[in-house]
């Protein structure tokens, strides 16, 4: 009898967590977000007390920034973080910025998890999207690297230390350098250094030091001056290249 005395608190805990669990699950269904607002969302409720999330500026301006951004894929995604995070309205962290880049609820979508026999599925939801679609499946593709994401030329962009990757060819027999760091260690302190270089393949063997050669390159654009009317015409064709 005392067994029976001490489950019941226990069962009647674990049937409103189950009933929990399925009205939350029905409102997904119903295309209602529960629980806390995402970033760029905040909570609100209806006269009738059903809960539903609204757009919250700044911060949905800036994700819809963000989005556009990434999308693009000219620059890592932490930059854009980093970038966003200097505008109006709270930060985000590295994690909750790439959750969000990953988050359907964006697009006006709401995922549902699979449950028993029901597979998982996303449905429309009843809040108002940021983005659309079809952005969101750039920014999943550039951020899955389904796919290169290429700049003017064919060139892949992305790190900053390489700017030249794939325009420099080898001296000693002609193909195109790639680029990387390598790890070395110094005979004057215990701990790791990075060394970065153009390289060619293994075989044949050629790097130089990416840091002077960018720098050597830096140099001698500086002293190239160009036409003013060229000079307009350049900067329209970056412009273009890179909204």
């Amino acid at each position: 009898m005392l067994a029976i005395y001490l489950s019941t608190p226990e069962v009647e805990n674990d049937r409103r967590a189950l009933n929990t669990f399925h009205g939350m699950r029905r409102a997904k269904k119903e295309g209602r977000l529960m629980g806390i607002a995402p970033y760029g969302y905040i909570n609100r409720s209806h006269e009738d007390g059903k809960k539903y999330i609204a757009i919250k500026q700044p911060e949905a301006s800036n994700l819809i920034w963000a989005f556009n951004e990434v999308a693009k894929g000219h620059i890592p995604t932490d930059h854009v973080r980093v970038q966003m995070n200097k505008r109006d309205g709270s930060s985000m962290s590295r994690s909750a910025f790439s959750k969000a880049m990953r988050n359907s609820v964006y697009c006006g979508k709401i995922y549902i998890e699979n449950y028993k026999q029901e597979e998982a599925y996303h449905i429309d939801g009843k809040h108002e999207a940021l983005i659309s679609e079809r952005l969101f499946n750039q920014v999943q593709l550039v951020m899955g690297k389904k796919r290169k994401v290429e700049g003017p030329g064919s060139r892949v962009l992305g790190n900053e230390r390489f700017p030249l990757r794939g325009l420099l060819t080898c001296p000693n027999c002609g193909k195109n350098l790639t680029a990387s760091g390598a790890k070395g260690k110094s005979k004057t302190y215990y701990y790791y250094y990075y060394y970065y270089y153009y390289h060619c393949h293994y075989k044949c063997g050629f790097r130089f030091d990416s840091d002077k050669l960018n720098e050597l390159f830096e140099t001698e654009i500086c002293k190239l001056e160009f036409n003013p009317i060229i000079k307009d015409l350049l900067k329209s064709i970056l412009l273009d290249n890179y909204k």
